[in-house]
């Protein structure tokens, strides 16, 4: 034994400090890969709030929309029968999104919302096809063809989003800090065929 502190002592304690050097590493990469996901989330979080916005402002017009055919053709009961169940379809899909646990509710009401504005929209093509382009039409038209850019504008923001976020989820060696802190894929904002076709009133036809 040479003087001092025996090697197989000093040995043990390299060993010691290699181990936890590495745990050190090893801790610090998967709380840095965790904070990495919690931010991908937000942004999935951050674009869920823009879009909603954008939903609501198109849902602000729907009083306008109604009473633009209202003031131009009268009372029509089977008609506004129809609109009034999208109007329903909307509330209780915004409801649903209000009352959402996970991100995945959220879109699926948002979903619904976008679909009942379409079927609205829908409705009142079919049975006024011929409407006079009017002042008070002409500036409804302006208005529906800004807030439904914004909508498709702002679901390409949180597809985006969404598709930054689960590739982290997916991706080596990510996935397995995904795992153990319960960070799941998240589901894109699917727009319906009408909502692919950017609708809008066109009554000027």
């Amino acid at each position: 034994m040479q003087n001092g502190t025996p090697f197989y002592q000093k040995k043990g304690w390299i060993i010691t400090a290699i181990i936890g050097l590495i745990l050190i590493i090893l801790i610090g990469s998967i709380i840095g890969t965790a904070n990495g996901l919690n931010k991908k989330e937000q942004n999935v979080e951050a674009a869920t709030g823009e879009i909603q916005t954008a939903l609501q402002n198109r849902a602000d017009l729907i009083p306008n929309l109604v009473n633009a055919v209202k003031g131009s053709q009268g009372q029509e009961s089977a008609v506004y029968g129809k609109i009034a169940d999208a109007r329903t379809q909307y509330n209780q899909a915004k409801s649903s999104y209000d009352q959402a646990n996970s991100q995945d509710d959220k879109t699926q009401a948002m979903q619904r919302q976008d679909r009942a504005f379409n079927l609205m929209v829908s409705t009142i093509n079919e049975n006024y096809p011929n409407l006079k382009s009017a002042d008070q039409m002409q500036t409804l038209m302006a208005q529906l063809e800004g807030v439904n850019n914004r909508v498709t504008y702002e679901r390409k923001q949180y597809n985006q989003r969404v598709q930054e976020y689960n590739n982290r989820v997916v991706s080596f060696p990510s996935s397995l800090v995904a795992a153990m802190t319960n960070h799941q894929k998240l589901a894109y904002f699917q727009a319906d065929q009408q909502a692919q076709q950017n609708p809008t009133v066109d009554f000027s036809k």
